[in-house]
């Protein structure tokens, strides 16, 4: 059921002579246990060689009692040293060979290693040293600092360690094993945690201090940014490099990974927990009858919100501890008897309350659903759910199993689609600057919230390594060059590319120029492009809006200009966009002047943009339409639309929420997502031939508002429509209506319902009307005649 992140490991290193150094190290690895579920092992020395066991599974079950004791055994001599390691990866990358400790043979003796954390330079780091020659048994970073520590010479192990710490990018916390030492060594920004604790006389080093507490050890210190040390017969030695370095811990590491009853740098992860809970609350005061936690993450800031809000506290949920990880799947049918084994609803504090939920994050939210629809069922009149850290939206390159963005659910969807996704009555999440100040507004790294790394090196930016690409700014330009060619027509003076769009009116033929202008965007429509990846058809939504809007006046469209704003821009990604606003320009016969394309890194989420537009044309004053000569009994004609156009589509996504966009609907008979996406229709055409044979009185461009709320408005005062609605309504407005149970009079004044323009004549002009109508190859449908009355109705 799990859909949080996995830590990636936990180590344990240990120089302790006439002490049980295997079982110590256990132990140690017990405590960790939280920080890797897949496999776990040991390495011992006494000094001359190395004994290492290791296998899948959890320390109890890769440990017996005659496996440590076989540990301890070397002929003549007993282990004065040893470490451990905890590793979690996905099943698909779970390989024998990464199982650490990894040892290796060379110059300078026995290595035994054992590395928490991830290299972002990992992979640059392989193919230098394969270029060396070296043969690699593992995938895991770990091998590439045993190698690197392995080939260095002339220096002893914690000096040589410091110089391969230069070559290293990215978080880790990482204990070696020569034949005379353990070495310790963390991350310049200290990322990953590693710890000092004192047993006796001798040292120990570990990524949490619950681990030194599980052995009696003493807590001595954190080991610094940037700082290597070495224990061993002349006790703890420090060594650092001559850079300073800033601390910027995981923020993760404080949010779920680590156990709360362990300090990091300083902190207790317990107490900044319940910190968090508290300023939960002051960002998003809930009115609820209890507050309960997701097990066992969830437990802190659960109290911390409890706490600040004064809300009772309950366990709403009961997670069995005894499942483990060889607990059989189930089947189909026993999938839910398989969820109430793992966590089980108490009813008693659920039925009939308002509930908020409090969860430490959600990343790849396939648990939240399962843990709302539990609590439901429960008899939970409200499920409010409250997360005590930042959406995840950036994968993390230092040890959190978050490296592939499209599993990260924030990175894809926003607050409110997660939400219906969920099924929450509301979701809310911790601020960044909440979760600072709940951290004491230390410096900490927010890599998966934010997108910035602190482990990247310092070094001269540039406007590109900011986020904005010239270059791909002038790729762009090329691409749609041609585009822009295409929609060429009369009155056009220069090209693209200048600071400004050129345009020379017809004076001719508009002596008594009027100028009519309209800018529209598509709104979020965009989000089904982006889910489709199919941006080609979204320019001629860009440009129907505006022109069509124009229209209504009697106006000729003259020209188009068109703004693109991403996050990252893609050259074809924005060429497809462009070619649609082309596309609409020559359907409405106006020029593509110009426009704007802006890249603003931070600002859009990958992979999505906006498309915005602004249109201008021309009416000679004497042929202005704007409704104020419409008299009852006049007649509005309706034109068909082709769908939904490009209005209303928060509801319509609400409704088709989680729906395959991809799969065939029996009701449409075409793909989900062809249908949501297909282009608003552009009327220039059959309206202006309209206007050259018959005198028309007022147009409506049915839009966001509907039927209802469109033609309302170029009705003069005392008059109104009642609406018959005598055409075949589109099929995806019915289906709208069935799965989003939307009364009629939601459905017309939200949606165009089958008609995407209307148009007011006499009665006398209706004959002809119809006649050039239909001859441009329409079907008008009549919607009604004007009457005395106020607004629009339908019967």
């Amino acid at each position: 059921m799990s859909g949080k992140p996995r830590e990636e490991c936990g180590v344990f290193g240990i120089y302790a002579p006439r002490q049980p150094v295997a079982t110590l190290t256990y132990y140690g690895l017990y405590a960790l246990q939280h920080r890797g579920q897949e496999s776990a092992g040991i390495a011992v020395s006494d000094g001359r060689q190395i004994q290492v066991h290791k296998a899948g599974g959890l320390v109890s079950e890769v440990f017996s009692g005659d496996q440590l004791q076989a540990l301890a055994s070397f002929p003549g001599s007993r282990p004065v040293m040893a470490l451990g390691h905890v590793r979690y990866s996905t099943r698909e990358s779970f390989q024998l060979a990464n199982i650490q400790p990894l040892v290796v043979y060379s110059g300078r003796g026995m290595l035994a290693l054992a590395m928490n954390g991830r290299l972002a330079n990992g992979d640059q780091l392989r193919s230098e040293l394969a270029g060396w020659g070296t043969v690699f048994q593992s995938t895991c970073d770990g091998e590439l600092v045993i190698h690197l520590l392995a080939q260095s010479t002339g220096e002893s192990m914690p000096k040589a360690a410091l110089h391969v710490m230069g070559r290293l990018q990215g978080g880790y916390g990482i204990v070696f094993m020569t034949e005379d030492y353990v070495v310790g060594m963390r991350d310049p920004h200290g990322i990953r945690p590693l710890c000092i604790g004192k047993l006796g006389e001798f040292f120990c080093l570990a990524s949490e201090s619950c681990a030194l507490d599980t052995i009696g050890a003493e807590f001595v210190r954190d080991v610094a940014p940037g700082e290597v040390v070495a224990i061993g017969p002349a006790g703890l030695t420090s060594y650092r490099g001559p850079q300073a370095h800033t601390l910027a811990p995981c923020s993760f590491e404080y949010v779920y990974f680590a156990r709360p009853d362990s300090s990091i740098d300083g902190l207790n992860v317990g107490e900044s927990r319940a910190a968090m809970g508290r300023e939960l609350f002051r960002e998003h005061p809930i009115g609820a009858d209890v507050v309960i936690p997701v097990p066992d993450s969830g437990t802190a800031a659960a109290l911390g919100y409890a706490e600040a809000s004064g809300i009772p506290f309950a366990e709403g949920l009961m997670k069995n501890r005894y499942v483990g990880r060889t607990f059989i799947q189930p089947t189909q049918a026993m999938r839910e008897v398989a969820v109430k084994i793992k966590l089980n609803a108490n009813v008693r504090f659920l039925k009939g309350k308002r509930v908020v939920m409090v969860d430490d994050s959600i990343v790849r939210g396939t648990t939240s659903s399962k843990l709302i629809e539990l609590v439901k069922r429960a008899g939970a009149a409200e499920v409010h759910l409250l997360v005590s850290s930042p959406p995840v939206r950036h994968p993390c390159p230092y040890g959190m199993d978050t490296t592939e963005r499209e599993t990260l659910i924030a990175s894809r969807l926003d607050v409110e689609e997660i939400r219906e996704l969920v099924g929450a009555d509301s979701l809310h999440y911790l601020s960044e600057g909440g979760l600072r100040r709940a951290l004491g507004d230390r410096p900490v790294c927010m890599a998966c919230f934010t997108g910035q790394c602190p482990a990247q090196e310092a070094k001269s930016l540039t406007y590109r390594e900011s986020g904005v690409d010239i270059d791909a700014g002038n790729k762009v330009v090329e691409l749609i060059k041609p585009l822009v060619r295409e929609t060429a027509r009369p009155g056009l003076v220069g090209g693209i590319g200048g600071f400004g769009g050129m345009f020379q009116l017809d004076l001719r033929k508009y002596p008594d120029p009027v100028l009519v202008s309209g800018a529209d965007g598509v709104g979020t429509k965009l989000k089904l492009a982006f889910s489709l990846n199919k941006h080609h058809t979204i320019g001629i939504d860009a440009v129907a809006m505006c022109v069509n809007d124009i229209l209504t006046h009697g106006a000729e469209p003259l020209f188009f200009l068109d703004y693109l704003a991403v996050g990252k821009l893609n050259p074809d990604e924005a060429a497809a966009v462009v070619q649609g606003v082309a596309q609409g320009c020559k359907e409405a016969g106006c020029a593509l002047l110009g426009g704007e394309t802006a890249e603003m890194p931070g600002f859009y989420r990958p992979g999505e943009y906006d498309v915005a537009g602004f249109a201008v044309g021309v009416v000679n004053r004497q042929d202005i339409i704007d409704g104020s000569s419409i008299a009852a009994g006049d007649v509005v004609i309706g034109l068909p639309s082709n769908g939904l156009h490009s209005n209303g589509y928060s509801l319509v996504r609400r409704v088709f929420a989680g729906q395959d966009l991809r799969a065939v609907v029996r009701e449409l008979g075409e793909p989900l997502g062809e249908t949501l996406l297909r282009p608003t229709r552009i009327y220039v055409k059959p309206i202006l031939g309209l206007l050259g044979k018959v005198r028309v009185k007022g147009m409506a461009h049915i839009t966001g508002g509907g039927l209802i709320e469109n033609i309302a408005r170029i009705l003069p005062p005392g008059l109104g429509l009642t609406i018959q609605p005598a055409w075949d309504v589109p099929p995806i407005f019915r289906l709208i209506q069935k799965l989003g149970q939307v009364p009629d009079a939601e459905m017309y004044r939200t949606f165009n319902m089958g008609i995407g323009y209307a148009v007011v004549v006499s009665p006398e002009e209706r004959p002809a009307a119809w006649a050039a109508l239909t001859e441009a190859g329409e079907s008008p449908v009549v919607l009604g005649t004007v009457e005395p009355g106020e607004g629009v109705r339908y019967k």
